[in-house]
């Protein structure tokens, strides 16, 4: 690999670790409005799908820009130190930016695992309305048809023995 191919091939990373960082950044808002919606007193499960649907093309991008990364990388690294001395600057500089994709990236999955804790709470409320509801709509159900007197209708056995 000569110079100038090693040098378009680095400018390939470079271009890549900044689009990566982008969508992680959208990633972050993303999933922060999450974060809101499910602090919120009421829960809406539309929304928490809008959210998803949102993150799910970012979370393709990243990555394919993740497996370019890799391809490109391993391409390079037998040249890397024939080329390291004069592309220094730029590899200080690509470590830097490389530090900063991780440091979001693990930002985005503490984020995402409180999310999922949090889902998982309004999930286990939403249960516990229903069974509720289910409940409460029998009891109703099964009042009204004593009273309107459909169960007189219905032969009981009583037991005479004292």
């Amino acid at each position: 690999m000569d110079r100038e191919e090693f040098s378009t091939c680095f400018k390939v990373l470079e271009n890549t670790i900044g689009k990566k960082e982008q969508y992680l950044d959208e990633l972050l808002v993303l999933t922060k409005g999450q974060e809101s919606l499910l602090l919120r007193e009421t829960f809406s499960m539309e929304e928490f799908t809008e959210y998803m649907d949102k993150k799910d093309p970012l979370i393709q991008k990243i990555s394919e820009f993740d497996a370019g990364f890799e391809a490109v990388f391993a391409k390079m690294k037998p040249e890397m130190e024939t080329y390291k001395k004069e592309f220094e600057p730029r590899i200080r500089a690509m470590q830097q930016k490389i530090k900063a994709v991780l440091e979001k990236g693990a930002a985005l999955c503490a984020l995402e695992e409180q999310n999922k804790l949090r889902l998982d709470i309004c999930l286990k409320e939403k249960k516990q309305e229903i069974k509720t509801f289910n409940k409460n709509s029998r009891t109703v159900s099964s009042y009204y048809k004593n009273m309107s007197g459909s169960l007189t209708d219905q032969s009981f056995f009583m037991d005479k023995k004292k």
